[in-house]
């Protein structure tokens, strides 16, 4: 009788407690569907750096935010069954394989050691690390690695009663490493004395040990509830026998979480028992359905404290992560031994909370249900009061609501006023109090209410007018506001009272407020032009929160005036549809058909499937304190939000974990652990197209994360779209220096974090580095001044045989200027000649003839040539004066001064320059009236001059004359001599005459010209 009781009183606590795991934790299953090589998962190990190791039975996964690669024995393991993972304090990997020893991994290269290397036995079933010893169990016999030399230091094996000596798992007491064999009992590894000693053996068929605390928990078979057994570590120790069994299954892993928790893996070898379990005092509740795994053979288990993550592995079924934060709590129809649990409306009073289904009203404390109304209560109560309560017949709706069936009735909202709890139904309000007495019933068809005074009720009619009644129990003062009045509400599915006023909201016609009788509409009334409105809320700042059918939420202030504090656009939101709005403090709570958003200062974080949030068809809403619950059709939701809100979240870090340089992937020894190893690269300019690959490090919700980057250093780079892809593209980068910057938003957290990735350098090419330009410019100026050095000889060649042109031509030319002067002399001697011989003057004539023929002799020696020195000229020009002085009968007195610093010889002039300005002398100067004529020629230096004046006394020329003598064509020649050869000399010739006194003739040579 005694044990019927323990198993009645058993059975009811496991009972109550798989009814508190039926709740839902967040779940994700990996297989070979998404790209495990095997569904075969003997081994799970999450490494320092975030990566989840999974070994299979066809190849080792490394798993980062749900991406897989791949190992095999082609890629450099021993094996590709993949029994045993343990992680170094070097953050190394080593890997136990069924078969082919041990692998050793840096993070670059795989390393093999097995029975060649001095391994006792290349069949691996349990690795374990301690004080940079490798612990290697395999199927005969245990070897120990010294991890910093990779050296075996110590071999050991028994032959046991099967021919084997299978080393199932260790652990460590005391700083001393123990292990448990199969059908070989419980040993200890002595490395001083280099031995190993039994320490016990009374069930010697052990398949796991795991130590919590001061226990042990060991799995000998699966022996119906006594599989397990848990004993204290100083009992076995002592060979003592413990008196706790439990478990009907072969148990091949434990793991604790940090609540202190234990999980056990089961896979049954005689029965088909397995599935994960936890052990619950000294129980195991089975956690498949909890879990969502739908796998009773399994066989690895591991937890990662940090994200508190449960990774289970299966035989058939791949790999399950299980969240066991549980940060939102699923409650099912199932959980109430409910077929359907299809959620209306939520609300809380007092500590219970109210659950209004279309079913009931349930009152729950500590989600279980204290009291519950079902539909025929509430049907059954509203027909009694029919036929009790004759008053009922004055209300508007008693004749239809009172021939209503039952299977047209149904629960539409519920609201607590003044701790009354108040639902509505397709037949009218009921009035309840909180400990579930309906107290009355009222036929009033409403779509929205509230009350104005005890007993004054505000409602909107469904698909109707809106009413007032002052006193609503009676159904007396009855008011109704005509829809063609454009401030009178319409539509309205929600009343709340802010002030002293009451805000009527319109799923058609927007905003209104009501007081003292009197509505007002801030659509009709232009104020804001918002119509179709889906939820409102009032948050602590007494501000109105209103979403619209759009997906728009407003924040306003009506404390004074009306004012839009802020503006949620639709485009911040994640969804389009908002089914729900909450308020706490400064945060808002949408709901949405993506899930749950959580507002605060611009920023957005979401809550979703990830964390739990299964179902997001949601029907209704209530925040009690920290605690926001979420109705569905099939249950509910509660999520303690305190926690989450004031986490701090770290900065999220981004590694690249692949490169492409023109559609080429790069040599992976630039990576380690899947990670490219350098904060740089650099690339030649006709490798510039460039594709890069990046993950994030550790990210607990992969799926949450947004990216966007900037290249830095490109011309009229900005930012690009948020975007889940994790790829770069830069196609064609100019030569020159960029830095990649990529931004993470987490939805989770709602931290936006910056990283620099990559720096890359794109070198121009030879012809644009500085050295080629730096040279080119070199030899660009030599060439041009080599060009411009032969230009120079060229031009100076050019002008030198231009200006030996230009001399000759001018020579030729003065040539034939002196042709025309000497024609122009003889004709003038040849006239005095004839006047001499007219006259029969025939010694005069001899004479004259003498002299003639002395100058024309001079004038053919000077004639070729261009100059002639000074004191040759003043020789001519004594032989001419001399000779035309004959002609006047020596009349003419003729002077000579010459300016004793003038080198007569080496002074040169044109020949016969000055001839013609002295034969004007005699043939303009002097008539007969002239007394004492004289003719004077004066030679002097005046700076780099050389002034010819010739001087006569004669009589002079009138203005006129001197002007025909100016343009006389002797003086024409004189100046187009000199300007041949002296063409920056403007006014060589100077005359100046005095009527009756003389004439003056100056000539300014260059001296310079005429030296030799």
């Amino acid at each position: 009788m005694l044990s019927f009781k323990k198993n009645n009183l058993l059975f009811i606590l496991l009972l109550i407690v798989e009814i508190g795991f039926s709740q839902q934790f967040p779940s994700k299953n990996f297989s070979s569907i998404d790209g495990l090589p095997n569904n075969s998962i003997y081994s799970i190990y999450k490494d320092s750096r975030g990566i989840l190791w999974a070994g299979t039975a066809n190849g080792l996964s490394a798993m980062q935010n749900g991406e897989v690669k791949n190992y095999y024995t082609s890629d450099g393991l021993a094996h590709n069954s993949c029994w045993a993972i343990a992680e170094d304090s070097n953050h190394n990997m080593w890997f136990g394989s069924h078969g082919g020893g041990l692998t050793f991994y840096d993070g670059k290269k795989f390393t093999i050691i097995n029975q060649k290397n001095g391994l006792i036995n290349d069949k691996i079933r349990r690795l374990f690390i301690h004080k940079n010893l490798l612990y290697i169990g395999t199927e005969f016999g245990v070897s120990v690695l010294d991890i910093k030399t990779h050296k075996i230091i110590l071999n050991k094996k028994i032959v046991g009663c099967r021919n084997l000596f299978q080393v199932m798992d260790f652990v460590e007491i005391n700083s001393k490493i123990y292990f448990g064999t199969f059908n070989d009992g419980f040993w200890r590894i002595d490395l001083e004395t280099k031995s190993i000693t039994l320490i016990n053996h009374n069930q010697p068929d052990i398949f796991s040990i795991h130590q919590k605390k001061d226990s042990l928990y060991i799995c000998h078979s699966d022996v119906i509830n006594n599989a397990i057994n848990k004993i204290s570590i100083k009992d076995y120790l002592s060979n003592k026998e413990s008196n706790i069994h439990f478990g009907s299954s072969v148990f091949w892993n434990f793991v604790t979480d940090k609540r202190g928790d234990t999980y056990v893996a089961g896979n049954g070898i005689n029965f088909s028992t397995g599935g994960i379990y936890k052990i619950v005092n000294n129980q195991i509740i089975n956690l498949n359905d909890a879990f969502g795994i739908d796998s009773f053979e399994v066989w690895s288990l591991y937890y990662d404290s940090k994200t508190d993550n449960l990774y289970v592995g299966t035989i058939n079924k791949g790999l399950f992560k299980v969240d066991l934060k549980q940060q939102i709590k699923y409650y099912p129809a199932s959980f109430y031994n409910k077929s359907k649990l299809d959620i209306v409306s939520l609300a809380n009073i007092q500590n219970i909370k109210l659950i209004l289904h279309k079913k009931g009203l349930a009152f729950l404390n500590e989600n279980k249900i204290k009291t519950e109304i079902n539909n025929s209560k509430f049907f059954a109560f509203a027909q009694y009061s029919f036929r009790t309560k004759s008053r009922l017949k004055e209300y508007e709706y008693f004749s239809s609501f009172s021939k209503t069936s039952i299977e047209a009735f149904e629960l539409k909202g519920i609201k607590v006023i003044n701790s009354v709890i108040w639902v509505n139904s397709t037949i009218g309000l009921f009035e309840i109090k909180s400990d579930g007495v309906i107290l009355g019933y009222y036929p009033y068809s409403v779509s929205a209410f509230d009350f104005e005074k005890v007993n004054k009720i505000l409602y909107q009619v469904a698909y109707g007018r809106f009413c007032t009644v002052d006193n609503f129990k009676n159904n007396t003062a009855f008011t109704e506001y005509p829809p063609n009045n454009l401030n009178n509400p319409k539509e309205a599915f929600s009343i709340l009272p802010l002030g002293d006023k009451y805000y009527i909201f319109s799923s058609s016609n927007g905003l209104y407020n009501y007081k003292n009788g009197k509505f007002y509409s801030y659509y009709f009334n232009n104020i804001w032009k918002e119509n179709e409105l889906v939820q409102a809320k009032i948050n602590d700042k007494k501000e109105l929160v209103i979403a619209n059918s759009f997906g728009d939420v407003f924040i306003i202030d009506v404390s004074k005036n009306f004012r839009i504090i802020k503006k949620i656009d639709r485009t911040q939101l994640i969804g389009n549809s908002i089914s729900f709005l909450e308020c706490y403090k400064d945060y808002l709570f949408i709901g949405t058909e993506k899930g749950l958003n959580i507002y605060r200062n611009e920023t957005i974080r979401l809550v979703d499937e990830e964390q739990g949030l299964t179902a997001k068809a949601f029907t209704s809403s209530n925040i009690d304190g920290t605690i926001l619950t979420m109705g569905t059709q099939n249950g509910y939701f509660e999520f303690d939000f305190k926690n989450y809100i004031s986490k701090e979240n770290a900065s999220r870090e981004i590694k690249i974990t692949e490169i492409e340089v023109n559609f080429e992937t790069i040599n992976r020894n630039h990576f380690k652990w899947f990670n490219y190893n350098y904060d740089g690269i650099t690339l030649p300019y006709n490798q510039n197209t460039i594709s890069i690959n990046f993950e994030p490090q550790n990210a607990q919700y992969p799926n949450k994360l947004n990216y966007r980057y900037r290249v830095f250093g490109l011309t009229n780079s900005g930012w690009s779209k948020w975007t889940k892809d994790k790829n770069i593209n830069l196609t064609y980068l100019p030569n020159g220096n960029y830095k990649i910057r990529i931004q993470t938003k987490d939805l989770f957290s709602g931290i936006i974090t910056s990283t620099d990735i990559l720096k890359i350098q794109i070198t121009p090419p030879f012809w644009k580095t500085w050295w080629f330009l730096i040279l080119s410019f070199s030899l660009i100026c030599i060439v041009i001044y080599l060009i411009y050095k032969n230009r120079i000889r060229t031009i100076k060649s050019q002008e030198r045989a231009k200006a030996d042109i230009q001399r000759r031509l001018a020579e030729t030319k003065m040539e034939a200027l002196q042709s025309q002067m000497n024609p122009h002399f003889i004709f003038n001697a040849m006239n005095s000649i004839q006047n001499y011989i007219i006259d029969n003057n025939t010694d005069d004539a001899l004479m004259y003839m003498g002299e003639f023929s002395k100058i024309i002799r001079q004038t053919l020696n000077n004639s070729s040539a261009q100059r002639i020195a000074l004191a040759d000229e003043i020789e001519y020009l004594q032989s001419y004066i001399k000779l035309e002085n004959m002609r006047f009968k020596n009349h003419v007195n003729f002077e000579l001064i010459v300016d004793e610093e003038l080198d007569l010889f080496e002074t040169e002039i044109p020949p016969m320059l000055i001839q013609p300005f002295v034969e004007n002398v005699f043939v303009h100067a002097f008539d007969s009236r002239s007394l004492n004529p004289t003719l004077t020629i004066c030679f002097e230096q005046q700076d780099n001059y050389l002034i010819c004046k010739i001087i006569d006394n004669g009589k002079g020329i009138v203005s006129t004359n001197l002007n025909k003598l100016h343009t006389s064509k002797g003086i024409d020649l004189a100046k187009e001599r000199i300007a041949l050869f002296q063409f920056e000399n403007s006014n060589p010739i100077l005359i100046s005459s005095v009527l009756n006194e003389g004439t003056t003739v100056v000539l300014k040579l260059k001296s310079f010209d005429f030296n030799a």
